[in-house]
């Protein structure tokens, strides 16, 4: 067995000119991929002249619509002559989607289909109507990058030559500068992949397995979460209606309650509730075979618990994310954030005492009777705990023209970054 690591590697040694060398290249962080192995790998000399000849399979673009007049002539426009079939799916627009569609882009299928409150539903009528030997979903608010010219065709032609079982997702900018990996948007129609969910949906295999992803380097963007242009408090309680129906029929089922914390935390719910639902989906991870999100929840969870300063169960967190995801950097932030805020505390706690000091009346100085030395130490402390006021505060409590310059010199420093 050989890697897709490993293969990429000795092609980039004697074969770079290839083809396949070239695509290849499209899987995201491909030299480091060894968890991808390999069926069978011919000698690299055959390999390649195989891959030269071999057929690039047809793929549909599907396309699910609903008032999407401000940008389906945007994304239409942007993946023209880039698939073989574009199907619409559309559930009654009552603005001019469709009219936008029909009058510029003719070669495109529209199919309509009454919307049931269940995304997974309408993506597998747009599989059902497809009749290629691939599909690839694209959102209405995302636009394919023009550097995308051919990928897709050429990414598919080498999952199907390497006869690798998976998924693929592209990689999705957000307008915030955000990518977003593992969307899985792409696979064969030959393994009966469908989508199950009313929200979040995810494509499986019909034993409801976990199909494997790759992220390659197809650029897409979305505006959807734009809140200067969509509407984020109702797209969050449309989504949260449709988790909370999942976790009816699902309650077993880590995933919901995963993405039920999750909206809930961006739709600014009370922390200790989105933390108790958080609990719930890390417990239930721990005992399921269904891992997808697993990661996400911890980090997720860590986040909160570092928010409400529950720091004996958040290090007992970070463990877990450390043994699960030992390569995963996010855990020394973690591990770094905990000795940060107990070092803001204990500064807040040396500020008090301080302060408690210069108030006794029955304490006195050597070093400066007038106590500007520690008038001086705690307008610093203010100033790393980003206190301006009582930076300020204490900055005039200072009579000492020499304390006084010192700490303005530490200011006009901090002035000088560059940000």
């Amino acid at each position: 067995m050989k890697s897709i690591g490993s293969l990429y590697m000795e092609l980039k040694q004697h074969y770079p000119q290839s083809s396949l060398y070239s695509d290849l290249g499209f899987i995201l962080n491909v030299e480091s991929c060894k968890h991808i192995e390999l069926p069978y790998v011919n000698d690299l000399k055959s390999l390649v002249a195989n891959y030269e000849k071999a057929d690039v399979p047809d793929i549909c673009c599907g396309i699910m619509t609903y008032n999407e007049e401000r940008c389906i002539y945007r994304c239409l426009n942007s993946i023209v002559g880039e698939f073989d079939e574009i199907i619409l799916l559309d559930s009654f627009s009552t603005d001019n989607t469709v009219k936008i569609v029909k009058e510029n882009f003719p070669e495109v299928k529209i199919f309509f289909e009454p919307w049931i409150n269940d995304f997974s539903h309408h993506r597998n009528q747009i599989i059902k109507h497809a009749s290629t030997q691939w599909v690839y979903f694209i959102d209405a608010d995302n636009w394919y990058d023009t550097e995308n010219k051919g990928k897709a065709k050429r990414i598919a032609k080498l999952i199907e030559f390497l006869n690798i079982k998976c998924l693929i997702s592209p990689l999705i900018h957000e307008h915030n500068g955000n990518i977003q990996i593992d969307n899985r948007k792409m696979f064969p129609l030959k393994y009966d992949i469908k989508f199950y969910g009313k929200v979040h949906e995810e494509p499986l295999f019909p034993d409801y397995t976990v199909p494997l992803n790759i992220d390659v380097n197809i650029k897409v963007h979305h505006d959807g979460y734009d809140a200067t242009i969509v509407d984020q408090r109702k797209k969050i309680e449309r989504n949260l209606n449709l988790i909370k129906e999942m976790i009816e029929q699902e309650p077993q089922n880590p995933k919901w309650f995963y993405f039920y914390g999750r909206e809930l935390y961006e739709y600014k719910e009370d922390i200790q509730v989105v933390k108790n639902i958080l609990l719930k989906a890390v417990t239930l991870y721990k005992s399921s075979s269904y891992k997808r999100y697993y990661f996400e929840t911890i980090l997720l969870f860590c986040d909160v618990l570092l928010q409400t300063g529950d720091f004996k169960m958040l290090y007992e967190h970070i463990m877990l994310l450390e043994k699960e995801f030992p390569e995963c950097i996010d855990t020394d932030y973690f591990k770094a954030s905990m000795i940060f805020v107990d070092i803001r505390n204990k500064t807040k706690n040396l500020i008090d005492s301080l302060e408690k000091s210069i108030g006794n009346s029955q304490k006195y100085s050597v070093m400066n009777p007038k106590l500007d030395h520690i008038r001086y130490l705690i307008s610093n402390m203010y100033l790393f705990l980003l206190d301006i006021d009582s930076v300020k505060r204490t900055y005039n409590q200072i009579e000492s023209d020499d304390f006084k310059n010192a700490f303005k010199n530490n200011v006009d420093e901090i002035k000088k970054i560059d940000l």
